[in-house]
């Protein structure tokens, strides 16, 4: 730390070292160097800056221009007495200084300049560095009974865990975390979430931390578990122990990208994750295809620096949430350039962000992944459409986007839900957008003001008609499959769906012209039947005692069917 904190004062400290050669006024050097040494060293040990050359070409720039302030408040303000030749020779000599050092400056602001520039306008690259594959709607993740699991909210998670705070030795001490890292353990999806300490006196009295919470992530009435793993490096820890400064002893050449996350192996020992790169010398430009994540184990300090192929297997999410809201930020705006995203704006998408940490969500897949999953909507103000959406996977980095056309976006999925809660002041959390029966549908938990379950809420994402909410993911699934039963949908991947051939006489009938539809019920069923008018328009002339014959698509245990193939025998040949 102390190297890269010279590094940061590289000019200053050339400049007082030359000048204590050659005059005999360099204390004046000397005397202007300490506030912006005092100054560089605070920013190295808290901000953790790169020894990329951009950067220490930015430090030194800003460094420097404290230093010939300093310099001029010693040099010229202090010594006002230029009477005598001696003094003056000396004066033209302090003159020539400063405009070296103002030059120096200068050529600094040159440097940096370039390369800043080149980092915020070289975009087309970045983008292109993306792993990333365009995939047709009909590719998009199937939500299947019984097989697709919906994972806790966070906010739920937190509320748990925070309510069993308690279960931590010598609790006073440590308090619960706000970061909730999605991972598999031995084969199931669980959340981790780490323990902190209270404050500085509080780590000096309790020495490490105790361990760390875990939970089922997709049981609805799980409860949290303290694990007792004891461990010393910590990103709530001061000095040593602090994890993101553990990382940086080892890595401090490298660019980061977030906040390390806390993951554990399939014993349970902690490890500190982070997504790392290295850029161009003079630019801070992410190449995708170069991400590095570091490993810290958080009992021993050990660093270690991998590939993303190379990692080790126990690590999910190499790919950081912040690293996954890059990716994603890049794709939609820098498509066709840097220009073209802030002038032209083709085909420039925005995440909508849904609302939760780093605008992403963890979606645990069936074959045993973790991808993020985030919507996109246009770039024009208060839109709610939703232009498609992206699931990155978190080992591999990998983009997968999925466009859509006439959806909601996720806030007005969110805003739609809600106004069904307005009386219970309910809130709909973590939309994620599946396929249910070929229906693009946003799927939601309903929590209440204290962040626990209250509900599912199933929005058909190209019409706000069709929704359907329950008390568990089981009960809001089927009663959403019947929804779009009763509005003419197929039964798709409904496995107790069936659909039978049907003849009766007609006992009760209703036409409903505003919904162009027909209900009915047949003699001796307490079945209700439902035909579209439209498609089928002898269904218009229903009358009760006609006799009918047609298909019905019906869930099993649900009193209602959709009408296919309608033939009404009291009007055929009139």
């Amino acid at each position: 730390m102390v190297g890269v904190w010279f590094l940061y004062l590289l000019v200053p400290l050339t400049y007082v070292v030359i000048t204590g050669l050659t005059t005999k006024k360099w204390k004046i050097g000397i005397y202007s160097l300490i506030l912006p040494a005092l100054l560089a060293g605070i920013n190295t040990y808290f901000l953790l800056p790169s020894k990329n050359l951009l950067s220490i070409v930015g430090g030194n720039l800003f460094y420097l221009l404290i230093f010939i302030l300093i310099y001029l408040f010693f040099a010229f303000v202090l010594t006002t007495d230029n009477s005598d030749d001696e003094y003056t020779e000396e004066y033209k000599s302090k003159k020539r200084t400063l405009f070296w050092l103002i030059a120096g400056n200068v050529l600094l602001l040159i440097v940096w300049g370039t390369g800043a520039i080149h980092s915020g306008m070289s975009v087309k690259p970045t983008y292109q560095s993306i792993n990333k594959e365009y995939s047709k709607s009909t590719r998009a993740p199937t939500f299947k009974r019984g097989e697709t699991p919906i994972a806790l909210a966070p906010v739920t998670v937190l509320n748990r865990v925070r309510k069993s705070a308690s279960d931590i030795p010598h609790s006073q001490y440590y308090s619960v975390s706000k970061n909730v890292q999605a991972q598999y353990y031995k084969g199931k999806p669980v959340y981790v979430v780490p323990v902190e300490y209270n404050g500085f006196f509080e780590m000096r009295n309790a020495k490490e931390i105790p361990g760390y919470f875990i939970i089922d992530a997709t049981k609805q009435s799980a409860t949290p578990k303290f694990v007792k793993v004891p461990y010393k490096y910590a990103t709530s820890a001061y000095f040593g122990k602090d994890a993101s400064r553990q990382i940086y002893r080892k890595t401090s050449d490298w660019l980061t990208l977030g906040d390390p996350q806390l993951e554990i192996n399939d014993v349970g020992k902690p490890y500190w994750v982070q997504t790392i790169y290295k850029s161009e010398a003079f630019s801070h430009r992410i190449n995708f295809k170069k991400l590095h994540v570091a490993v810290l184990n958080a009992q021993n300090g050990d660093v270690k620096v991998y590939s993303l192929k190379s990692m080790p297997k126990f690590i999910d999410e190499g790919i950081t949430d912040a690293t996954a809201s890059k990716i994603n930020k890049v794709f939609g705006k820098y498509k066709h350039g840097f220009w073209n995203a802030h002038f032209g704006k083709s085909d420039v998408i925005k995440p909508t962000g849904n609302g939760v940490e780093n605008g992403v969500t963890s979606v645990f897949n069936k074959d045993g992944s973790i991808s993020y999953f985030t919507d996109f909507t246009t770039d024009k103000t208060g839109s709610d459409s939703a232009m498609g959406y992206s699931m990155i996977n978190a080992r591999t980095g990998k983009l997968t986007y999925y466009k859509a056309s006439n959806l909601m976006d996720s806030d007005g999925a969110k805003h739609n839900a809600n106004q069904d809660y307005k009386a219970q002041q309910w809130k709909a959390n973590m939309p994620i957008l599946y396929n249910v029966n070929g229906s693009p549908t946003w799927v939601m938990t309903i929590l209440d003001s204290t962040n626990a379950i209250r509900g599912y809420y199933y929005l058909n994402a190209s019409d706000q008609s069709i929704y359907a909410q329950g008390s568990t993911p089981t009960s809001a699934l089927d009663a959403y499959r019947q929804a779009l039963v009763n509005n003419g949908g197929s039964v798709g991947n409904t496995s107790n769906a069936v659909m039978k051939n049907i003849t009766g006489q007609v006992d009760r009938v209703a036409i409903i012209s505003n919904q162009n539809k027909a209900m009915f019920t047949l003699q001796g069923s307490n079945i209700i039947y439902s035909v579209n008018t439209n498609d089928y328009i002898q269904a218009n002339l229903l009358q009760k005692g006609d006799k009918v014959s047609f298909k019905a698509s019906m869930v099993k245990g649900q009193p209602i069917g959709n009408v296919k193939k309608f033939k009404d025998e009291n009007l055929t040949g009139r």
